[in-house]
């Protein structure tokens, strides 16, 4: 995976994206993540576990073999009432999953990973782990640049008082051209797996996780 800038991508946060190894275990209350009440512990913030897909091996319901942010392969279980076969069709390696409120669980095996029982938490993102991270990071330097916006195709500046103005991308909003001839380029280029995985940097950028108001769903 690409190393992490030095400005604060949001899907680089080991808090609120942790690699396997720092998710809450099942059994324990991990005070990074829950708080302590007399009859019961809630969340006290969102977390979302991502994992590019190496291999897909179950066969009586949907286990999945993923890589997370440190190079760790875990397995995730679908313990949905479908046993993830609507998530089947999704199901493409290398491309990325991602697991609100994943905790280590000890499988039957004796192998750990995490376990899935509500189909609301989990969702197949089609680009991988490393496209995913970059959008993250590209978003984040554009957020503290202070330079004017440059075409994403030609690489030419934006001119607001010649009436030059570039338009954003319509599905992203996050890279923006001169025009139609400048996008259909882009888009040929590699903007169209790009695409994908700003969109979905946006969808986790619109949402504060650090202060727990009922679950979020995919």
């Amino acid at each position: 995976m690409p190393e992490p800038n030095t400005f604060e991508s949001l899907l680089r946060n080991d808090i609120t994206f942790p690699a396997f190894s720092d998710l809450p275990d099942e059994n324990d209350v991990d005070p990074t993540y829950y708080d302590g009440g007399p009859y019961r512990f809630s969340p006290r913030r969102h977390w979302c576990f991502l994992g590019e897909i190496v291999a897909s091996i179950g066969l009586v319901r949907v286990l999945l073999r993923v890589k997370d942010k440190d190079g760790e392969v875990i397995t995730i279980g679908l313990h949905t009432d479908d046993r993830g076969q609507a998530l089947a069709p999704h199901i493409k390696i290398g491309h990325t999953v991602a697991v609100l409120y994943g905790e280590q669980h000890g499988f039957m095996d004796m192998s750990v990973g995490i376990r899935v029982e509500e189909p609301s938490v989990i969702r197949i993102i089609p680009c991988s782990l490393e496209q995913l991270l970059k959008a993250s990071d590209d978003v984040a330097a554009r957020n503290l640049s202070s330079q004017s916006r440059c075409c994403g195709s030609c690489g030419k500046e934006e001119n607001t008082s010649g009436k030059k103005h570039l338009r954003l991308c319509s599905r992203c909003k996050q890279v923006s051209y001169c025009g139609e001839v400048c996008q259909k380029k882009a888009w040929a280029d590699g903007h169209k797996a790009e695409c994908k995985a700003l969109v979905w940097v946006k969808w986790f950028a619109a949402r504060n996780w650090e202060a727990f108001n009922g679950h979020f769903d995919f």
